[in-house]
């Protein structure tokens, strides 16, 4: 396969390894919130489990907007240092989670009250669920894309030259 197909089918993997991290990250929110939601061991109807779908991808949709440039630097930098650890993975989802959370309540009380009460508004409780939601999306995004960060940049060791017949 040539470099360039090598690169085109790594930038496929690690978008369709965003999406299903993006995916994950807000059913395990959906799944936090389940007991407040009045589902307490309850099987719910058609239309709440209808209701409860379309908020996950809505949700997933609204967090891949905010936390892609986070994540696109700490996907960035596991692919050119090549960075394949779990760990790392984790707490890069975890802090790009935090990250679109900051950004999402600049970006709303910018637009309510001129940006006075970013920080007031987020709790401790809700960047706690921003992170652990952030890291359960990294752990997804590592299963699907991270354990192969920057084989596309293996080195080809060159080969000695073949003796001259002279």
């Amino acid at each position: 396969m040539s470099r360039l197909a090598a690169i085109f089918v790594r930038l496929c993997l690690i978008l369709i390894g965003y999406a299903f991290a993006i995916l994950v990250a807000s059913l395990f929110l959906h799944l936090l919130a389940w007991p407040s939601l009045g589902f307490d061991g309850e099987t719910p109807d058609f239309a709440a489990k209808t209701a409860l779908a379309v908020s996950v991808l809505l949700a997933a949709l609204f967090g891949s907007y905010y936390a892609f440039v986070p994540a696109a630097v700490f996907v960035g930098l596991a692919e050119l240092q090549r960075y394949r650890s779990w760990l790392y993975f984790a707490f890069a989802g975890g802090l790009s989670a935090v990250a679109a959370r900051l950004l999402y309540e600049t970006t709303r009380a910018a637009y309510r009250d001129g940006g006075a009460s970013t920080i007031a508004a987020l709790g401790p409780q809700s960047l706690a669920y921003a992170l652990a939601a952030g890291m359960v999306g990294g752990l997804a995004y590592w299963l699907i894309a991270g354990r192969g960060s920057g084989g596309w940049r293996r080195r080809v060791e060159p080969s000695a030259p073949e003796p001259s017949e002279s």
